[in-house]
């Protein structure tokens, strides 16, 4: 789960609101965290924010589930840094995205990994492929050059967003089978799981852990029917969060998370357009036409 961070009205972060998140997740049941990435935030925190954020989720997670923590940045050392921190916390795995920001060639995105990986040893690390936001786009073939790269550090997983599903296969048929492949639409965990597609990490389902569990514990019992009811609530769901994503930004996972119970402020950490409470009473009516009662 890529979960958000909680943030107060002035953009500084909001340590209780945060615990509250991490108790709706493992309430919800969900397998795993894959925390400070894009959607939670890490690339708007300084890097002594993300230790303490980094500390805080751990702790609070307590082992129940893994904790995939993402340490990228636009900077080796920077990245190093946090990755070092992170190791000592006990995750089990580091996510690293590309360098981004300056364009890098493959030579130079092969030392970044490289350098992470000889500073934590033996730590298993989780590419994090965003080839829209980093413009390096990391190929099978170049994943399994990073295997080659980091090793003996072994590579746990991939994380390949914005992918039409053909390519996505892509991965799962040319990497180690230990190696699991998570895309980041949930809509092709349904289509993939069945020839090695491993989880899916999907920002816009978020708000809806619970459906997004029960498709997968579906798709893993072998009930195609529980999975596609599942899977075709997530689609009218998206409609409607996709139609205030365009409108609002952001800033309506904040609000789909209140209607969840959750005391938020501020999501993301910058200020988007508000919500109206007409906004507000429209947001609430289009899940229920969903078919999502709150």
């Amino acid at each position: 789960m890529p979960m958000p961070v909680a943030f107060k009205k002035d953009g500084a972060i909001d340590h209780a609101g945060t615990d509250a998140i991490i108790d709706f997740y493992l309430d919800a049941g969900v397998h795993g965290f894959f925390p400070l990435g894009t959607h939670g935030q890490g690339m708007v925190m300084e890097i002594e924010e993300r230790k303490k954020m980094a500390e805080q989720i751990v702790n609070r997670v307590k082992g129940r589930v893994p904790v995939v923590m993402h340490i990228g940045t636009a900077n080796t050392l920077s990245s190093i840094e946090l990755a070092k921190h992170a190791a000592g916390l006990g995750v089990d795995a580091v996510g690293v995205v590309p360098p981004y920001y300056y364009p890098h060639d493959d030579w130079e995105v092969y030392a970044h990994y490289k350098a992470i990986a000889r500073s934590i040893p033996g730590v298993p690390m989780f590419i994090y492929d965003n080839t829209e936001t980093t413009w390096v786009e990391i190929t099978p073939a170049k994943a399994n050059k990073i295997i080659e790269t980091i090793a003996p550090n072994p590579l746990a997983g991939i994380k390949v967003s914005f992918i039409a599903f053909d390519k996505l296969l892509g991965y799962v048929y040319q990497l180690p089978k230990s190696v699991g492949v998570f895309p980041g639409g949930i809509f092709s965990l349904y289509s993939g799981y069945s020839v090695g597609v491993r989880g899916a990490i999907h920002p816009p389902s978020t708000p809806f852990p619970e459906t997004c569990v029960k498709m997968y514990e579906a798709l893993k019992s072998g009930d195609l029917k529980a999975a596609q009811k599942e899977h075709d609530l997530l689609t009218r769901l998206m409609q409607v969060v996709g139609k205030y994503l365009r409108t609002h930004g952001r800033g309506v996972f904040c609000e789909l998370m209140k209607l969840r119970g959750l005391p938020l402020e501020r999501f993301p950490r910058w200020e988007t357009p508000p919500f109206t409470d007409k906004d507000k009473a429209d947001l609430k009516e289009g899940l229920a036409n969903a078919g999502y009662a709150l």
